[in-house]
């Protein structure tokens, strides 16, 4: 069967105009706080004044314990961004229904579960899932290094999420580690995802296996886009929860399961890195190694034959030049890693940035100060992600 094309001519250069209208209507509008809490599924910590939230269980539990959590920020942030950013929700949603179709049942059953406990309805929470697949909206960097180009040889991973806020989204960053039980005959792997409200799909990551991941969108590749597949946000969270290290990344990426241009860099605690030009028809995957222990990417492809100029190419283009720069003969720490996503942010847009430490199964995430200051980062060490492997740990130790 035929590929169903997207039909979204230049819809991106409309995102000044919506920036414009979010910001002047969203002004002085401040998110309802996030407050800590302990439910049976699920807890909200702030650490540092982040918002680390932890939810477990079946996939509907998961999805209730979310709603319960964080119900009210993701219905405020989503009337409050939705309403400029996608204003022809009845239209959207049949595009969305297209994707919808494809999903599977645990996905379905996690936004159910957010719809009985959240003010959002399931289709709202449906469109929540797709809309970065239906309109282009995010800028972003990634740089990987390891080996001979780190200090210590530990592989370090940093990412600027650069993603219009509309005055509201930059309220409502927040740090989600899901750990699924078993379902379907599978456990997932626990991982943790920086992320908003309502959002549970993943475009930055780590889960306990020591694999990383960032996201990058691709933009003027519409005429080759379709909806016959997953949102791209849904195939990067089952690369967490399905996959160890990147070759498995990569077996599973291969059966192209997305349908939406992307670029990805992963990379994981066996010090191996690689950068994936997602092409919905010709992907293009290379890996680092020892004499190439570094990549970087932005928003643009660079492999030949499937290169094209969007609006975007300029930006991305330089700060791809910006990042190639500082690899060459770079001996890398977690503050040169920091650097280069201060000298590679875009002001105004540039709302989470994240430093991977895989083999520490560690983050450090800064949501403050960003733009044109170098940012106030908290660190999220393991025993805060994941405190469930120190318990197991402990237990056996205790058995030893």
């Amino acid at each position: 069967m035929s590929r169903w094309r997207k039909k979204l001519p230049f819809r991106e250069l409309t995102i000044p105009v919506k920036m414009l209208h979010g910001h002047i209507n969203n002004a002085g509008r401040k998110l309802t706080p996030f407050r800590e809490l302990e439910i049976e599924h699920g807890s909200l910590q702030l650490v540092d004044g982040i918002p680390l939230v932890h939810v477990r269980g079946t996939p509907r539990e998961m999805g209730r314990a979310m709603g319960t959590l964080v119900g009210v920020q993701a219905a405020e942030t989503f009337f409050l961004y939705m309403r400029y950013f996608c204003p022809d929700f009845a239209g959207d949603l049949k595009l969305a229904r297209q994707m919808e179709a494809r999903m599977p049942a645990w996905f379905i059953q996690e936004m159910q579960g957010f719809a009985e406990t959240s003010e959002l309805t399931y289709d709202e929470i449906l469109m929540g899932q797709t809309f970065l697949d239906i309109h282009k909206v995010a800028l972003c960097s990634t740089i990987a290094a390891h080996d001979s180009a780190t200090q210590t040889g530990e592989i370090l991973m940093g990412r600027n999420l650069d993603f219009p806020s509309l005055d509201i989204a930059d309220q409502a960053n927040i740090v989600v580690v899901h750990q699924g039980s078993e379902f379907e005959g599978h456990t997932p792997r626990p991982f943790a995802s920086v992320t908003w409200p309502g959002f549970l799909g993943c475009l930055t990551a780590l889960n306990t296996d020591g694999l990383a991941l960032s996201m990058m969108l691709v933009y003027g590749h519409w005429r080759k886009e379709h909806l016959q597949g997953l949102p791209f946000p849904l195939v990067f969270r089952s690369v967490m929860q399905n996959c160890g290290n990147v070759a498995q990344a990569a077996q599973w990426l291969a059966t192209k399961p997305y349908c939406t241009a992307t670029n990805l860099i992963l990379a994981d605690s066996g010090r191996h890195a690689a950068r994936f030009q997602l092409h919905p028809d010709h992907p293009v995957v290379e890996h680092t190694s020892a004499d190439a222990p570094a990549t970087a990417c932005t928003n643009h492809y660079v492999a030949a034959g499937i290169r094209k100029f969007a609006f975007t190419w300029f930006s991305s283009f330089f700060r791809l030049r910006r990042l190639q720069k500082r690899m060459r003969g770079a001996k890398f720490d977690v503050q040169a890693i920091k650097d280069a996503l201060q000298a590679t942010g875009i002001p105004l847009i540039n709302i989470q940035r994240t430093v991977f430490r895989p083999e520490r199964l560690e983050l450090e995430v800064a949501f403050d100060d960003l733009g044109s200051g170098p940012g106030r980062y908290v660190r999220l060490p393991l025993q805060l992600l994941f405190p469930h492997l120190q318990a197991a740990e402990a237990l056996a130790a205790q058995a030893t």
